[in-house]
């Protein structure tokens, strides 16, 4: 039950229609427990067993603040990550996602973040939950599990908020990323293209990929929405980001804040006057972010590169290069500067294997640069044309924002039926799995 399949959104609706008529808290929080492990094991049946184990033991885990405890489960829940992703195919979908929401939990009990544990049935629920569960956003216990403490109120505003995020998130996904891939795809599989389809091919994943993950996560935190939950923000227009650390608090926002607190944070020499642990410990950081998406070449290279990227910002700083934000021009030209170093991190990132990249140079440069587009590729032009169009209102209104302020209005009903029909007549034929799925 993919978020871009007709069956999903049957099951959300009978959830939803339930969960409206039963009247207490507990019974509330039962079905949704009910409807997560029965969507979960509409994946794969057999990897209930890993969600429970892993929420059962966490659990445990977090009754007793102890280092030897904290240590073990931690390095259990690390081993089960680093066995399911070397050993299992296709990935349990969502693992990596709660796994580490697993390890959060742990980590603040041990720290005395949560001074009181949860009960385990709200610990399942906050574990489990369905809009989140395949591909987050990665959601702290502190940020959940006060909300479930009271029967969670359904407003019209809710609602209208629901139908904002879901809208747009379909139409990332099945306009936007689903009909870039068709112009990416063919191109990263052999690189044997021109150097502007190349080059287009390029620029298309990296829109390709926030489409889909941001896609996803709108449709997540919906939702959630509906049932009257919160979920945090996970993606805030990265492509606006001015500097390296600008783009890590705007990508991916959830597994940004995890890698700081538990990784970063954890990491020795942060109190130590040599600047050289805090830039070894940015480079660190980030090949684990790396090594997260996959034991790979390409992931440990875009990860190292983007540590590289983020140390260099950091001594930048430090020497009084960039005390001052950027107005005007200059920030216009630090945000294009920042997509250029982004989109070629992405480069990194969508190689099939390292030994593909002289390939992908070699491509760049031999032969005659342009050779005509197809189909495909003319629409992927004016796709980014229209997200270019859409990042330069976002710098001045912000789009979604706006919309949800102004509940019901007619105007953007209009737009919200013609972003429907959009979706329904521009979608691809042929469904694509949501990329995060296979971290």
């Amino acid at each position: 039950m993919s978020f871009d399949a007709f069956p999903f959104w049957v099951f959300l609706l009978a959830v939803w229609a339930l969960y409206l008529v039963i009247p207490g808290n507990g019974a509330r929080k039962a079905l949704l427990i009910a409807a997560s492990y029965l969507f979960y094991a509409s994946w794969a049946p057999p990897y209930l067993f890993l969600l429970a184990g892993v929420t059962i033991a966490s659990y445990w885990a977090g009754l007793y603040r102890r280092r030897a405890v904290l240590i073990t489960a931690v390095a259990g829940l690390v081993a089960l990550l680093a066995m399911a992703k070397a050993r299992l195919n296709p990935l349990p979908v969502g693992i990596s996602f709660y796994v580490l929401q697993a390890i959060a939990y742990v980590v603040d009990r041990y720290r005395g973040h949560l001074p009181e544990p949860a009960g385990l049935f709200d610990y399942t629920l906050h574990m489990s939950f369905f809009p989140r569960l395949t591909a987050g956003p990665i959601v702290r216990a502190d940020e959940f599990l006060p909300q479930l403490q009271k029967r969670a109120r359904v407003a019209s505003a809710t609602v209208w908020e629901a139908l904002i995020l879901i809208s747009f998130g379909l139409f990332k996904k099945l306009v936007i990323a689903d009909n870039l891939a068709r112009a990416v795809d063919p191109v990263f599989a052999g690189l044997h293209a021109s150097g502007s389809r190349i080059l287009l091919a390029t620029y298309a994943f990296a829109v390709q990929i926030y489409c889909d993950f941001s896609g996803y996560t709108d449709i997540a935190i919906g939702a959630a929405r509906l049932f009257g939950y919160r979920l945090p923000v996970n993606f805030n227009w990265p492509y606006l980001a001015r500097d390296p650390a600008d783009f890590w608090r705007r990508w991916h926002i959830s597994l940004s804040n995890w890698l700081r607190d538990y990784v970063y944070f954890s990491l020795p020499g942060l109190r130590a006057k040599s600047r050289a642990f805090t830039y070894g410990n940015l480079v660190v950081t980030m090949v684990i972010c790396g090594l997260w998406h996959g034991a790979r070449g390409p992931y440990l290279l875009w990860g190292g590169y983007h540590g590289v990227l983020l140390a260099g910002h950091h001594a930048l700083r430090s020497r009084g290069g960039a005390k001052t934000r950027p107005a005007g021009i200059r920030a216009l030209a630090s945000i294009l500067l920042m997509q250029q170093l982004a989109v070629v991190g992405w480069i990194f990132f969508r190689l099939n294997r390292l030994g593909d990249l002289p390939l992908y140079v070699r491509g760049l440069a031999a032969g005659p640069f342009f050779s005509g587009f197809n189909a495909a590729e003319w629409t992927a032009v004016v796709l980014l044309a229209l997200v270019a169009v859409a990042h330069l209102i976002q710098w001045r209104i912000p789009i979604t924002p706006a919309a949800i302020a102004r509940p019901w209005d007619p105007w953007i009903l209009v737009v919200l039926l013609l972003t429907a029909l959009a979706t329904v007549v521009l979608s691809v034929p042929s469904q694509r799995m949501f990329l995060y799925f296979r971290f």
